[in-house]
């Protein structure tokens, strides 16, 4: 158990120092912008591809 939470310390003090590391916090942001922007694109594009099917089928 004291293994145990000594690593949960380690993987905590890993954690506050790269949230504290602004270059860090600079790229997560930037990485969790474009998989947002890309998972809106995709939906973007599948809601335009079926509103072409619908008009087709009237």
């Amino acid at each position: 158990m004291m293994l145990e939470q000594a690593l949960n310390n380690k993987k905590l003090e890993s954690l506050q120092r790269r949230i504290n590391d602004e270059d860090y916090l600079h790229a997560a942001i930037q990485r969790l912008a474009l998989v947002l922007s890309k998972e809106l694109m995709d939906k973007t594009s599948e809601g335009g591809r079926n509103e072409q099917q619908r008009k087709r089928r009237k």
